[in-house]
């Protein structure tokens, strides 16, 4: 009998299970549809119930895109009433209905669906944070509600890979011949051309999942039971945003790239631009100083690195213990053992600034040195804060873990690793050198974020430049 798990426990593997990843990456991804049939119910339990619905909603109230929807008299043409986006402001007074009047248009057979659930309930974040971890790029997720007999979308196709999670009920979904290859993110949903050819029909029962490239026209209705399935949406990064990077990186350092179209170049419907000759010639010369750059390494390293940027830069930090149960950064010693929950999802950036590990929803830094015990942070999912690099000496190390378990990144092992006991006074009289090993940059306990107030160290505190800088 299948067990209630955590949604920690949710990740590609068990999405997936019993189709290994490779597998899937080598003969699915991007080609072809895959449906993994179970029975098992329970197989996505503890990720989202009817029961759990009913908070989602009391407690986020989203606002609806259909001011029409909620009136007295349904609209005669709407199927569905779509929530916006938690983080998507409206442009306009929106509505914000509670359960009742959501229940009401469910059993006028509208689909509900609440978008972006990775920033309403819990266990679908970390399920999406744990999808990031493997694809590197955002991962978000809907939820659609459909009561029984009914259908909300017509056949369409989606711009970024989809993975379908039945939770409860059931669902019948159609899967067409016609297939717009990899459309781009800026096409949105979109209307396919017809005909759509053959369709290979699916019913979705609970704990079954289905996966749908983009591009892949489909569409789903109900029978005899309502449903409640997650829509998993990978937002792949592609070569043209690569690309796009890059040619933004020559952009800072060629001028050329950087100056204004000629007044009426773009002929739109406007009479041919005189010197559209000259401006073609121009194009090519300036796609030809891109290309010569693509040539060298640092360019790609360079784009990889500010594409890198833009998908840490979206995430946020997930809820831990920084409130709920805040640590005693005095009692962080030299045997304690730390885990780092962002091992898989962290990067170490080098600049002429010096060095910074970036984590969702944050970054930290500091001088160069400290280079080698961020990639050691970052490459481990635990480790005893003395096993850090010997290029920082013992209050260094202190120093650099008490800060990253402020900031987030590190949280002290509930289940420590056995480790050497070391003489707690031996320690605190090796930690008062006249230098440290970080030279001037040391002051244990402060925080860029924290200035001001009293600073998390011990008694042998020395008052100097802190190690690391927001």
């Amino acid at each position: 009998m299948s067990t209630t798990r955590s949604a920690s426990r949710l990740d590609l593997e068990h999405l997936l299970s019993p189709v290994s990843s490779s597998s899937f990456f080598h003969e699915t991804w991007e080609t072809k549809p895959l449906l993994v049939e179970r029975d098992d119910e329970n197989h996505f339990a503890g990720l989202l119930s009817m029961r759990d619905v009913d908070q989602m909603i009391a407690f986020t109230r989203p606002q609806f895109n259909d001011p029409n929807a909620f009136r007295d008299v349904a609209p005669v043409r709407s199927t569905y009433v779509r929530g916006l986006p938690a983080d998507q402001a409206a442009l306009s007074p929106m509505p914000n209905p509670g359960l009742a009047e959501l229940r009401q248009v469910y059993d006028q057979g509208k689909s509900v669906v609440i978008m972006g659930l990775q920033q309403r309930w819990p266990a679908v974040a970390e399920l999406c944070r744990n999808l990031e971890k493997v694809f590197h790029c955002p991962v978000h997720a809907n939820m659609y509600l459909t009561p029984a007999g009914a259908q909300g979308f017509a056949a369409h196709y989606d711009p970024h890979e989809v993975f379908i999670l039945q939770l409860e009920g059931a669902k019948h979904w159609r899967l067409y011949d016609r297939v717009e290859l990899l459309p781009l993110a800026s096409d949105k949903v979109g209307t396919p051309v017809r005909p759509l050819g053959a369709a290979r029909e699916i019913c979705l029962k609970p704990g079954d999942l289905l996966y749908i490239p983009r591009g892949h026209v489909h569409d789903a209705h109900t029978a005899d039971s309502f449903s409640l399935h997650l829509t998993v949406g990978i937002n792949v990064y592609r070569w043209a945003d690569l690309i796009h990077h890059a040619v933004s990186c020559v952009s800072r350092q060629e001028s050329r790239l950087r100056q204004s179209l000629p007044a009426g170049a773009l002929a739109g419907e406007r009479p041919a631009y005189d010197g559209a000759g000259e401006l073609k010639k121009q194009f090519q010369e300036l796609l030809a100083l891109v290309s010569d750059r693509a040539r060298c390494d640092q360019l790609f390293d360079e784009a990889a690195a500010s594409l890198d940027h833009q998908f840490y830069s979206q995430m946020s930090m997930l809820p831990g213990s920084q409130f709920s149960s805040p640590v005693d950064l005095d009692q962080v010693a030299l045997d304690t053992v730390v885990e780092n929950h962002c091992q898989a999802i962290c990067r170490v950036v080098e600049s002429d600034e010096g060095a910074a590990i970036a984590f969702p929803g944050n970054r930290v830094g500091g001088p160069a040195r400290i280079v080698a015990a961020l990639r050691y942070i970052a490459g481990r999912s635990r480790f005893a804060v003395q096993d850090l690099p010997d290029e920082l000496n013992a209050q260094g190390k202190l120093v650099l873990v008490r800060r990253l378990i402020r900031e987030g990144l590190l949280t002290p092992a509930t289940q420590p690793v056995v480790a050497p006991q070391i003489d707690r006074e031996t320690i605190e009289e090796s930690l008062i050198p006249e230098t440290s090993a970080l030279g001037s940059d040391v002051r244990p306990g402060t925080s860029g974020r924290s200035a001001g107030r009293k600073a998390h160290g011990p008694a042998w505190q020395v008052q100097q430049e802190e190690v690391v800088e927001r």
